[in-house]
């Protein structure tokens, strides 16, 4: 049975390796640290031209950086449609890699997906990737593509049910639906203002 945003699993940056930080970017300049590893990994290495590797998405979409004492080593965002989450644009820098950090951003991304609800997941995978996603459940769907000159697959990860049902608390927690990305199992700022808590309990009919 899905459980509620309240009881979801903690943050997952604490199993990461020692000194990896991944976060969902909260600044411009983590933003611009994301941005400067697809520019290096996308643009740089893959020859990738600038108006095929960024887009108006990058302003809707859930962007995430990997950190190693501020140091920018990875990223990747996220986009959501009806009834399933986009993973996208994952790049770690040649130097970082080998290290597994791959699996760690993988995880990372699922774990905020189904924070949300998601348990239907789809990605574009550059075709000598297809066994990573593979071994951790991704099938491949519909036929082999090509954009920036490399060659992709489709591939598509469901699970039964999914872990965490955010609507749930619709007319029951509405607090909870307010708290900042990833931080759903901790009480946010307008959880700790005393007068915000008094006024939502004489509303609820808790207080006289």
């Amino acid at each position: 049975m899905p459980s509620s945003i309240h009881n979801a699993q903690p943050d997952v940056r604490s199993s990461t390796p020692a000194g990896l930080i991944i976060k969902i970017v909260e600044s411009e300049e983590e933003r611009l640290k994301a941005m400067l590893i697809r520019a290096i990994v996308y643009m740089h290495e893959q020859k990738c031209p600038f108006d095929e590797e960024f887009d108006l998405n990058d302003h809707t979409a859930t962007q995430v950086v990997g950190l190693i004492a501020g140091e920018p080593v990875l990223t990747a965002r996220i986009r959501y449609f009806n009834g399933f989450a986009k993973l996208e644009r994952l790049a770690i820098r040649i130097e970082y890699r080998g290290r597994g950090y791959a699996r760690h951003l993988l995880t990372f991304l699922l774990h905020i997906c189904r924070q949300k609800g998601f348990s239907r997941f789809y990605l574009h995978a550059q075709v000598q990737l297809e066994s990573f996603y593979s071994s951790y459940g991704f099938r491949k769907a519909g036929t082999h593509f090509a954009f920036s000159d490399h060659g992709y697959t489709e591939m598509v990860m469901e699970e039964d049910a999914p872990v965490v049902q955010p609507s749930a608390h619709i007319g029951f927690q509405p607090m909870l639906l307010n708290r900042p990305e990833n931080n759903f199992h901790t009480a946010g700022p307008l959880e700790h203002r005393p007068g915000n808590l008094l006024q939502q309990l004489i509303w609820a009919g808790a207080v006289a």
